[in-house]
């Protein structure tokens, strides 16, 4: 009877170690393509994208009428949740300054819809973005810890 209840655990490492899984790099890029369809969808025009997740902001886009935002980007699989680190938010908050920008945050979870392992960021997956909307950075949302 044992070996019934081990076997689809097996499988199951089996079947996931087949797929060819992104890398943080991979997804990060599909967080970004996310945010920008995003923002494209409530007419900002994008003046900048960095496509590295280490350089500070990832997008840079503006609305007649309104500010400049400096838009930082974190994207992470199902159940993972995004947390922007003080020290980024303080060093962006600095130099956006200069431009006089506003600093969003888009924190972007993906689920894996294809998969029954809904966390697996798998390269011949569906996925779906789970995004709540921008969250404006400030001194004070960084210690209240938002």
């Amino acid at each position: 009877m044992r070996e019934l209840f081990r076997y689809p655990g097996i499988q199951a490492a089996r079947t996931a170690a087949s797929y060819r899984l992104l890398s943080p790099n991979e997804l990060h890029s599909m967080g970004v393509a996310h945010i920008e369809r995003t923002l494209a969808q409530q007419e900002y025009k994008i003046l900048f994208q960095s496509g590295s997740p280490t350089r500070f902001p990832q997008l840079k886009a503006f609305k007649k009428g309104e500010c400049l935002w400096w838009v930082v980007v974190e994207a992470a699989m199902y159940p993972h949740i995004p947390q922007l680190s003080d020290d980024v938010g303080l060093e962006v908050l600095k130099y956006a300054r200069s431009e006089e920008a506003l600093v969003m945050y888009a924190p972007v979870m993906f689920i894996n819809t294809k998969s029954q392992n809904l966390s697996l960021p798998s390269q011949n997956g569906t996925f779906s973005a789970l995004f709540n909307g921008f969250i404006e950075v400030s001194k004070q949302s960084l210690r209240e810890g938002r």
